[in-house]
């Protein structure tokens, strides 16, 4: 059985932040996958992982977006590269 897949989405807590979150969530849910979408404010989690633009969100910890908010279409391509 394959490891759940885990999205981060860091950010302070502003309209961008969770607007990438919910398009994480849909991609997620428009891809019909078991994964964890969780949302990280905590400003010392986010200064550890090295992250200096937000939004940001990981994919199975890596960092594969920062600085900008990502469509759902965006996310789906970007979870389909990352779970190989």
């Amino acid at each position: 059985m394959a490891e759940e897949l885990k999205l981060s989405v860091y950010g302070s807590g502003c309209k961008n932040c969770h607007t990438l979150h919910e398009n994480a969530k849909q991609a997620v849910t428009g891809l019909g996958i078991d994964a964890e979408v969780s949302y990280i404010t905590d400003i010392i989690e986010i200064a550890n992982k090295g992250i200096m633009k937000t939004p940001a969100l990981t994919i199975g910890g890596k960092l594969v977006s920062s600085g900008k908010v990502l469509s759902e279409k965006e996310i789906v391509a970007l979870i389909e590269k990352n779970r190989a």
